[in-house]
């Protein structure tokens, strides 16, 4: 039987951030929005030109060197054709990581970068959507694979399980509705994918533990709350504004206020960690690209166009 493993990666979390943040600003042309967090503190920065991208991605490079976690989302300049595996890097080589940093942050993805001071190493993970944990729920992103199904005290079996690999030392069994799902047709091992749902601890009968993913308890207090567009880029055909108010409620409900008019609907956090809600634009699930108590940024690539909407919460509410 496969061994499993009790150690969790600590992934990166957004908590303690200030009050209250600038707007961030729409990008025009080549500019963009880089939003980008440094430990605890999220900040955000307008870039003009590839100079001025250096400039930022140099201050990053340093602040993880200080021993800092260092993620970054950029907002405009994006390709439509990126894929949605997650992709990683180890290097000592500075350089080299500011052209993987710079071409992740083409592709429209969210890059994590630490530096390990022992090795010397720098290392990078770039995610299509956004892995976070809040209060121990959230996003994992790893490799799918098969193992031998855990033997409990209900069942006999060698059936084989599918199981999250997030890394050499961290191996999930996904479980849905309470039950350890099967390997089978709708399964493609080897594939790099971010799932979303609570951490369990299973015991066996030996008295030796395994962890298990069960998607279907993902934390969507992560969400819920008030939120205010602040910006919309791409193609995004619909009668949404800057400064309209969402507001996802924890009963599935939502409310989208328009010229102060409301409308109503419900809001769902889907199989992949995206947020569903038919007030959004085109009414579909739309990637989670980044989350934290005040910024909330979501994609889309529809009709060959890189749509993205950036909320922060409405604190007038509170």
């Amino acid at each position: 039987m496969n061994k499993f493993f009790k150690v969790i990666v600590l992934l990166a979390a957004f908590a303690g951030f200030a009050s209250c943040v600038d707007p961030v600003v729409t990008p025009t042309g080549d500019e963009r929005t880089i939003i980008y967090s440094v430990g605890d503190r999220e900040e955000h920065r307008i870039v003009k030109s590839d100079t001025e991208l250096d400039a930022l991605l140099d201050d990053l490079c340093l602040y993880a060197l200080q021993g800092d976690q260092v993620a970054f989302y950029s907002i405009g300049n994006h390709s439509t054709s990126a894929t949605k595996e997650a992709t990683s890097i180890s290097t000592t080589d500075r350089n080299e990581l500011k052209r993987w940093m710079k071409a992740m942050e083409k592709a429209g993805k969210t890059v994590n970068v630490t530096y390990d001071e022992h090795t010397g190493t720098w290392n990078g993970m770039a995610y299509a959507s956004m892995p976070v944990s809040h209060d121990g729920n959230g996003c994992y992103t790893g490799v799918l694979t098969c193992v031998e199904m855990p033997i409990d005290d209900y069942a006999i079996s060698t059936a084989m399980v599918p199981a999250l690999r997030v890394n050499e030392d961290t191996l999930l069994v996904l479980m849905k509705y309470g039950y350890t799902l099967l390997c089978g047709n709708n399964f493609d091992e080897g594939d790099t994918t971010t799932l979303c749902g609570t951490i369990e601890t299973h015991q066996l009968p030996d008295n030796t533990e395994y962890l298990a993913l069960n998607l279907t308890s993902v934390s969507e207090s992560v969400i819920a709350g008030s939120w205010l567009i602040t910006s919309m880029t791409g193609a995004i055909d619909s009668t949404q504004n800057n400064g309209d108010i969402f507001e996802f409620n924890d009963d599935g409900t939502a409310q989208c206020t328009h010229d102060n008019q409301t409308t109503s609907g419900t809001w769902s956090i889907g199989d992949n960690g995206s947020l569903c809600c038919e007030l959004l634009p085109s009414g579909g699930c739309w990637n989670i690209n980044w989350i934290s108590p005040l910024t909330l940024i979501i994609s889309q690539i529809n009709n060959n166009s890189y749509s993205i909407i950036v909320f922060e919460k409405n604190v007038e509410t509170k």
